[in-house]
């Protein structure tokens, strides 16, 4: 099967997600995994997968001491509805809707939106816990009614060691140029919009994005996350 068709099957404009690879990378197909691949380092491979590696352990009953968690969760609904606005790679969506949530999460790049569209069919082929994906931009979603919490995670420099962490910030830096001026509008978008409550993920040390106090902060050694409450 060629890329083409193999978008084509999930439902994407074909034409649409190839005009947006980057010139210095290639999209490919292996074994029905759609993976892009950097021309110079063949080996260097960033795929979306909620199936197996780190992800899954972390969804099989481990993520319950998650900071994420605790931020999003609000003891007076059950199963809170949470719009991840700036879903990136899909990590922070899968970890919220395994563990109870109610998630949409959107993207309105083309090409990453096909990537997690890809890792969300083998998921539930696989019989995993998907969330719903809109290609859409956030300004836009968040002006949608009927979310609980709006989360939202910017991009800030990768401080981890892990290579594979490095791929995919490289990656996203490379095709979203996401700077902290639009964080600070999404941000402020976000305190307008008709939810209880928002939570936003920031360096341990970074200062506030706006001129006003979070609610409460929960912080680990390699995020903080502060919450708004608005309701």
């Amino acid at each position: 099967m060629t890329v083409a068709t193999h978008l084509t099957s999930l439902g994407l404009d074909a034409a649409e997600v190839i005009r947006h690879v980057p010139t210095s990378m290639t999209l490919s197909l292996v074994d029905g995994v759609l993976f892009l691949q950097d021309r110079q380092q063949p080996k260097t491979r960033v795929t979306v997968d909620f199936v197996q590696g780190s992800l899954a352990y972390r969804a099989s009953g481990h993520v319950g001491g998650e900071h994420l968690i605790k931020a999003c969760q609000i003891k007076s609904i059950q199963r809170p509805h949470i719009l991840d606005a700036t879903c990136g790679m899909g990590k922070d969506s899968f970890l919220l809707a395994s563990s109870g949530f109610q998630v949409t999460a959107c993207e309105q790049h083309p090409l990453v939106h096909a990537l997690l569209t890809d890792g969300l069919r083998r998921l539930q082929q696989a019989g995993g816990e998907a969330f719903e994906l809109q290609l859409m931009s956030a300004e836009k979603q968040m002006q949608q009614p009927g979310f609980d919490v709006i989360y939202l995670d910017p991009m800030f420099p990768a401080r981890s060691k892990s290579a594979k962490v490095k791929k995919d910030m490289q990656l996203f830096q490379h095709i979203h140029q996401q700077q902290d001026d639009n964080a600070v509008d999404l941000l402020n978008m976000a305190l307008q919009a008709d939810c209880q409550r928002v939570v936003i993920k920031r360096p341990p040390k970074a200062p506030l994005l706006v001129n006003r106090k979070p609610t409460f902060q929960i912080s680990g050694k390699s995020c903080r996350f502060d919450a708004y409450q608005l309701l």
